[in-house]
């Protein structure tokens, strides 16, 4: 009984260091689990340019087009809040956050989507923009839905995000770059769905 108790743990942590792609850790603290109760590593103000060789969200992209050129300028904010968030860099998600809110004011339909990039456009702390870009991305997705004249745009799913109930967001490409743990697990997730 004790043994099958010991098979079955060792099991269970097994699957939750295989289930985000990860090799190594190198520190199995409580954190890891659970990226939204302490504050995560962030950089010094200006440290990341998102444009710099050390970008994190280096991933390729495909090219996606839009039959609304509203809906284009959303996406590209969108993709600057999300890249932003992969580096952990909160004063770049904040400013992508404002231009969001600014271009989502030109798109029909987009109230959901539009208070969630006001909350990180009011937020200097990268736990609450990850927060709000769980919301943002539901919101995008409605916004998006029909408004993509060629190419796709994956709908991405990390298991362990906020206490392991796992978290979506929206990229141009199929290679997983996390925006909910950044550095520290940053290719967690995987595709759940295509946007066409």
């Amino acid at each position: 009984m004790k043994n099958t108790k010991m098979t079955t743990l060792a099991l269970a942590a097994a699957f939750m260091l295989a289930s985000c792609g990860e090799t190594k850790k190198e520190e199995a603290t409580e954190e890891a689990g659970m990226p939204m109760q302490n504050e995560m590593h962030q950089e010094q103000a200006g440290e990341h340019d998102m444009n710099m060789a050390g970008n994190l969200d280096d991933g390729q992209t495909g090219k996606v087009e839009f039959s609304n050129d509203a809906v284009s300028s959303a996406y590209q904010h969108y993709m600057h809040v999300k890249t932003a968030l992969v580096n952990t860099n909160a004063e770049e998600a904040q400013s992508g956050g404002k231009m969001l809110v600014e271009a989502l004011g030109k798109v029909e339909n987009s109230n959901k989507a539009t208070e969630a990039a006001r909350k990180i456009a009011n937020s200097q702390s990268i736990n609450e923009q990850r927060t709000a870009f769980l919301d943002l991305s539901a919101g995008m997705e409605e916004v998006l839905s029909g408004a993509i004249a060629s190419g796709e745009i994956y709908k991405q799913f990390c298991p362990m995000a906020f206490d392991g109930k796992g978290g979506t967001w929206l990229s141009a490409s199929q290679e997983v770059r996390n925006p909910y743990y950044g550095d520290k697990m940053l290719k967690c997730g995987s595709v759940r769905d295509t946007i066409k």
